[in-house]
């Protein structure tokens, strides 16, 4: 089961979320995440200057900064696999976290 938030219309002019649930089916090759980021424009917009300074690099292969997003979350869950969840990565993660938010 996953839970959707619905935009429904009420009036006119009002519109209220509605809380639903869904039965999904996942196999065992498939299983799905959606991870909400919120990031400041300022990073957004070194991404986009680093995809399109590798652009002629990248053989007309268009990314989008989403797209690297998921490349370098999926490296770290890599090197989370070979190297283990051990604390140095978790006080890593932390002081990235105290740095950004400042």
């Amino acid at each position: 089961m996953i839970e959707k938030r619905v935009l429904k219309q009420v009036t006119t002019n009002l519109f209220s979320f509605e809380q639903r649930e869904e039965e999904i089916e996942v196999t065992s090759e498939e299983k799905l995440a959606e991870i909400t980021l919120r990031i400041k424009e300022s990073e957004i917009s070194r991404g986009e200057v680093f995809l399109h300074d590798i652009s002629p690099y990248l053989m007309d292969e268009e990314f989008t900064v989403e797209d690297l997003l998921v490349i370098l979350f999926m490296d770290f869950l890599q090197r989370i696999k070979v190297k283990g969840n051990s604390s140095q990565v978790m006080k890593a993660i932390l002081l990235s976290f105290e740095e950004y938010f400042r």
